[in-house]
């Protein structure tokens, strides 16, 4: 009976040992328990490959080259240095010298927009005049506290101000006493503001 309970002690205990590893996700994946469903958001659905008629192609002829395409010489010379300028210069029409021409080839006049002048034009009639009251506002707050600027000094005055304060004569306007304002309940509770 002993050796029977121990048996069946061991075999619970495997059991559950076997239970409990089951349920960790990395002994699920290496006993090959979990499901490997694929990921509907990877898989790509090919679309239907539709050719529309074009009527107006031709059918090649035995050993032309094609038409659509340049050669690769060709492409790889004007991806490196440009257009040709000789072959710029024989297209710009007007009255030019050939020294003109060329010197307007190698400006890049091929590249330019010929309605550039007509673009500028319609964008500075958008364009709206900014009002810098804003901006002068934020930037100088603290001269709005001085006033001080736009006040005209007569030079004769201040001499005349000067040469008195010196002799020790005072000026009679300066002499008066300033009458005091009246001070209210509150003043001096809010000079931390």
């Amino acid at each position: 009976m002993v050796i029977r309970s121990s048996y069946m002690l061991r075999a619970a205990v495997l059991i559950g040992v076997g239970i409990a590893l089951c349920s960790c996700e990395s002994m699920r994946e290496a006993a090959g328990l979990n499901k490997n469903s694929p990921d509907e958001f990877a898989v790509l659905t090919k679309a239907p490959l539709v050719i529309p008629p074009d009527y107006n192609l031709m059918p090649p002829r035995p050993g032309a080259p094609p038409t659509n395409q340049t050669l690769p010489t060709e492409s790889a010379e004007s991806a490196l240095f440009g257009e040709d300028p000789a072959k710029v210069a024989s297209q710009i029409t007007g009255n030019y010298s050939q020294g003109e021409k060329l010197l307007l080839a190698y400006a890049g006049i091929a590249n330019s927009d010929p309605n550039i002048r007509q673009e500028l034009a319609s964008d500075n009639k958008a364009m709206v005049g900014a009002d810098d009251s804003f901006t002068n506002e934020v930037l100088f707050w603290d001269e709005k506290k001085k006033d001080t600027a736009g006040t005209a000094v007569n030079a004769d005055e201040a001499a005349a101000q000067l040469a008195a304060k010196k002799a020790g004569d005072k000026n009679p306007e300066q002499a008066a006493p300033k009458p005091q304002e009246k001070s209210g309940w509150f003043d001096g509770w809010f000079d931390w503001l």
